[in-house]
């Protein structure tokens, strides 16, 4: 019943529509009645058509959601800390001193090499035995350092050492001087005053470069003469020139080859000759007011093995690397026409047959 109501209404209204679209109106119908009946037929369409239509869905913004960035974080850089140095009371110290004569491997690196003497350390044992000790964390001292340490008391690193040189060579400028300075140490020059600037010897210019990278000098004599007579000239002349020379006080003095006289003159002598230490070639690291003029010292000569070298070690704790340990030592070798020359004689002297 509904829908043919519906259906009714639609047909007038069209009919009505197509009327007032022509504008041929009834006559007898009221001017405003086909525009109220258009109206209202129009708006009750409206009507009906919008209760069939679902409303437009209204749009809401929804904020996006703001990523924060997560800060990055820089790792903070993993500082080694430097030793604390150690204080010491006047009057003692433990302290690793190595004696050295020369460090060479050929006569063009020293004119006065010669192959067969234990004194001349060849470049590779020297290294290893600096790598050592720099990988052990041994800190290199001066002769000053000591001097006050002994004298007033003071501070040093936790594993002291002293590389000293006695001689004039050129094998401790040539070598010794720039490996050690590879690995960030210092030494400590004994001169015999007289050979300095003396042909085939260590150059006064060689020294000054030396002592301005930190190293340090002392006195091992005039030309190291073990007479008596000349003890004078050795320990107190040396002295003076020296101090003349280079514009330092000489403070330490080395015996020539280590040694001191049995009678005890030359220690004497070289306490009342201003010196304020002086060093033999005794094996102790206990550096102590009793013996400020016999200091010990530790001689190192040509051959020493990586083994017996570690042994000597007063602070062993730590790691020392494969390279070092297995660090190439070449053996040196005598010319093989010379020690064929060499042999011949000496069986012919013995008597010896020649070998097949």
């Amino acid at each position: 019943m509904k829908k043919n109501l519906i259906g009714t209404v639609f047909a007038m209204t069209m009919a009505l529509m197509v009327f007032a679209g022509c504008n041929v109106p009834d006559q007898n119908t009221p001017a405003g009645f086909l525009y109220t009946v258009q109206a209202e037929t129009f708006t009750a369409e409206r009507n009906r058509l919008a209760s069939l239509t679902p409303p437009t869905a209204t749009f809401t913004a929804t904020a996006t959601a703001t990523t924060t960035p997560t800060p990055t974080v820089t790792p903070t850089e993993t500082l080694v800390p430097t030793p604390t140095w150690v204080r010491h009371s006047a009057g003692a110290a433990d302290v690793f001193v190595l004696y050295y004569h020369d460090v060479a491997d050929n006569a063009d690196q020293d004119p006065y090499y010669q192959w067969e003497s234990p004194f001349n350390v060849t470049t590779a044992e020297f290294e290893q035995q600096v790598r050592t000790l720099y990988e052990l964390g041994y800190t290199s001292i001066t002769i000053s350092q000591l001097i006050k340490v002994l004298y007033d008391g003071g501070e040093l690193p936790p594993r002291p050492v002293m590389f000293t040189f006695d001689s004039s060579k050129m094998g401790q400028y040539v070598n010794a001087y720039p490996i050690l300075k590879k690995y960030g140490m210092v030494g400590n020059l004994f001169l015999y005053s007289n050979l300095v600037d003396e042909k085939n010897s260590i150059l006064a210019s060689h020294v000054n470069e030396m002592m301005a990278d930190g190293w340090e000098i002392g006195s091992c004599g005039y030309d190291g003469s073990p007479d008596p007579a000349h003890y004078g000239r050795e320990i107190g002349m040396s002295k003076v020139d020296l101090e003349e020379m280079f514009g330092v006080p000489i403070e330490a003095f080395a015996y020539s080859g280590g040694i001191m006289d049995g009678g005890g003159e030359m220690v004497s002598r070289v306490s009342k000759a201003l010196y304020k230490i002086a060093f033999t070639k005794v094996t102790t690291i206990h550096q102590t007011a009793n013996i400020m003029f016999m200091l010990g010292r530790y001689e190192i000569n040509k051959g020493l093995s990586y083994g017996d070298f570690f042994e000597m070690l007063p602070w062993k704790e730590g790691v020392v690397s494969e390279d070092t340990m297995t660090w190439a030592l070449p053996s040196p070798t005598r010319d093989p026409i010379e020690y064929t020359q060499t042999r011949e004689a000496y069986d012919a002297a013995m008597g010896t047959p020649p070998a097949p």
